[in-house]
């Protein structure tokens, strides 16, 4: 087990990490109920009048690690195009920069800075995120966390749900020195619970125990 010490004396907050381990491309190891986590950190150049990468055409399998930044399956506009999902959940958390969503329920909207989303598939939904470069003067810097939760068996069927946390609804902590600080987007961080996820979800029963966290 590794702690973090200050001062000499372990964090009671922090008492209950495990391990650390450093970001790296591509998908990280993630444990059962998750499936799948990823972080994303592109520095997009600023956008022509469509909102997209001026003199380039995305190849639509733009993933490369070394790269100041990628296309991924877009054309001209970087992201994911209309794609589907059935079966579990995704929970897209922004730093910096925006995401435009659509799906096939008729959602659609812009988020980003910090909003978090969550969306169960459930038995099925189509939908594309893509990263609009909507600064022209200047970057269009890009983070995030893109984290799959699968599904109890009993709702692996269930009708597709959506839930947005704007930033301003985000529940966060920080040490009495401000040397770091705990944005909670899933389950309890000491006596501070994050907002209320999707109904099916595996976060949304206390006795699971899931909890979803960005310390920095």
């Amino acid at each position: 087990m590794k702690t973090m010490k200050r001062r000499g004396m372990v964090d009671p907050m922090l008492s209950k990490l495990l391990r650390v381990k450093p970001l790296g491309p591509g998908p990280m190891d993630t444990p059962n109920p998750f499936l799948f986590c990823v972080y994303h950190k592109d520095k997009y150049p600023g956008g022509n009048e469509n909102l997209g990468v001026p003199n380039r055409v995305g190849n639509g399998m733009d993933f490369s690690p070394d790269a100041e930044y990628r296309m991924y399956h877009g054309k001209n506009i970087p992201g994911f195009p209309q794609h589907p999902h059935r079966g579990f959940e995704t929970i897209t958390a922004t730093i910096e920069g925006v995401i435009d969503h659509t799906d096939s329920l008729g959602n659609c909207g812009r988020y980003g800075h910090g909003d978090l989303q969550w969306m169960t598939a459930g038995k099925g939904i189509v939908h594309g995120e893509n990263f609009p470069l909507v600064n022209i003067d200047g970057d269009n810097p890009l983070r995030f966390f893109q984290i799959w939760l699968n599904l109890p068996k009993v709702n692996k069927m269930v009708e597709p749900d959506f839930v947005m946390h704007w930033e301003n609804e985000i529940k966060r902590w920080k040490d009495t020195e401000n040397k770091f600080s705990c944005t909670i987007w899933a389950g309890s961080f000491g006596d501070i619970k994050a907002c209320v996820p999707t109904r099916h979800s595996w976060a949304n029963n206390e006795e699971n125990e899931v909890g979803i966290f960005h310390v920095s």
